[in-house]
């Protein structure tokens, strides 16, 4: 050894610090369409849910959605319609 290279608890004392910073890796895209859900259910509802997405070859949160998507109705707030005469 050389000598000159510091060793121990010292060794990156004199070196400057990069001004870069570190980068992290793109993760997967952002599905701006879909959110998050949790959602408990007892254990039987759990099992039929499982047997019904592996027979559709599908995951039990796409047959959640699914079945929201087919069975509930959809609402919506109409901001333009008219307030009722105050008494």
């Amino acid at each position: 050894m050389d000598g000159q290279e510091p060793t121990g608890e010292d060794a990156g004392a004199d070196r400057p610090k990069s001004g870069r910073t570190r980068r992290r890796p793109p993760g997967k895209p952002a599905e701006a369409d879909k959110r998050s859900l949790n959602l408990r259910v007892d254990e039987a509802t759990y099992q039929r849910l499982t047997v019904h997405a592996l027979m559709r070859k599908t995951t039990i949160s796409e047959l959640v959605m699914g079945y929201a998507r087919d069975h509930l109705r959809e609402f919506s707030i109409h901001r333009n319609a008219t307030r009722p005469p105050e008494v």
